[in-house]
């Protein structure tokens, strides 16, 4: 059992914890791509309650609005009010209040796609994108979430984790291939967050997707912790990782740090001077 696990059972056996609510969650987390739209069958094959649990959170949550419900077929979707959960959680995020100018400065300086994401366990989830002015681009959408270990973001954001943190969260990672290029041994890993940790960012190429490029930064608080971490991602076809270095990765340091500063944070790497806007061949569109 990881501690994540460990955490929830101890909290469970609290007088505070609201099992219901747990429950409720349950039901909404259960559908996902390959589960749209689900019978109450369904929903107690996936979430694991029982069927009188699963008919009274489904009507709950129907009646509510977080949940539609086919009148021919009877089967349940989730319905747009459960965005709202998620936008309240973009509109309170003061980091990306920050932030979003700084991305869109960037974005106009190197014309790539650019994003912001936050470790979520063992993942790092996508909380703010700004697409990038080509055909031909990496297409993430918000909320998204990525193996921490497989990314540029997370590893920028592992290496400057706490050691104890940082070793908690690998022994809760499953490390596995998603291409051949893909970082699998801890011992490798390791050495390459010493490294991303030494440099003040990562470049990741064909880490967890086939013909993409990612280069990413921290975002620190006022301690060092990285809070989140920002990264470009480009396709293979346009770019090289050396390229990506020489002419994107100034960008992304140099962002990562206004953001960091602009939180009360702290920065990662000093870069001479201010850095004029991209330059170099043109790129073709498409």
């Amino acid at each position: 059992m990881s501690n994540v696990e460990d955490e929830l059972e101890a909290a469970r056996q609290s007088s505070l914890f609201v099992g219901s609510l747990e429950k409720g969650l349950q039901i909404l987390q259960t559908f996902d791509r390959e589960r749209r739209e689900l019978g109450l069958s369904e929903v107690v094959g996936s979430s694991g309650l029982d069927k009188s649990s699963a008919q009274r959170f489904t009507f709950t949550l129907h009646a509510l609005g977080f949940l539609k419900k086919d009148p021919v077929t009877r089967k349940f979707s989730l319905s747009p009010k459960v965005l709202g959960l998620g936008f309240s959680y973009l509109n309170a995020n003061s980091l990306l209040e920050q932030a979003m100018p700084l991305l869109y400065q960037a974005n106009r300086r190197c014309g790539e796609s650019l994003n912001i994401t936050e470790l979520l366990d063992t993942e790092v989830v996508f909380i703010a994108r700004v697409p990038g002015q080509h055909v031909i681009s990496v297409d993430i959408f918000l909320g998204a979430r990525v193996p921490a270990y497989a990314s540029a973001p997370g590893r920028a954001i592992l290496a400057y984790l706490p050691d104890a943190g940082r070793k908690a969260v690998l022994d809760r990672t499953d490390l596995q291939k998603f291409t051949r290029r893909t970082i699998a041994s801890r011992t490798t890993l390791e050495r390459e967050l010493r490294a991303v940790h030494s440099q003040g960012y990562s470049v990741a190429e064909e880490q967890c997707y086939l013909g993409e490029i990612s280069a990413a930064a921290p975002i620190l608080d006022s301690s060092g912790y990285p809070v989140a971490a920002l990264n470009v991602s480009v396709p293979t076809s346009r770019w090289s990782a050396e390229l990506v270095s020489k002419e994107l990765v100034p960008i992304i340091v140099e962002t990562a740090a206004a953001i960091s500063q602009a939180q009360g944070g702290v920065t990662t790497h000093r870069w001479s001077g201010k850095l004029a806007p991209l330059k170099g061949r043109p790129r073709k569109l498409g």
